[in-house]
């Protein structure tokens, strides 16, 4: 059963909720980069720690 939109019109159309969505992303970006520099950052200094802690010595 499908249902008929062919009366219904819209206040915006693809462009505008294009636009909006990339304005969201650049308000919202910051954050998540700051939420996954968190994430990481104790992982890629265990890793240069790591790294540095076994120059020279072959496993």
């Amino acid at each position: 059963m499908a249902i008929d939109f062919s009366g219904i019109s819209l206040p915006f159309n693809a462009g505008d909720l294009l636009t909006s969505a990339v304005e969201l992303l650049g308000v919202v970006g910051p954050f998540v980069l700051l939420g996954l520099a968190v994430m990481f950052a104790p992982k890629i200094i265990g890793l240069i720690r790591n790294a540095a802690g076994s120059r020279g010595r072959t496993h």
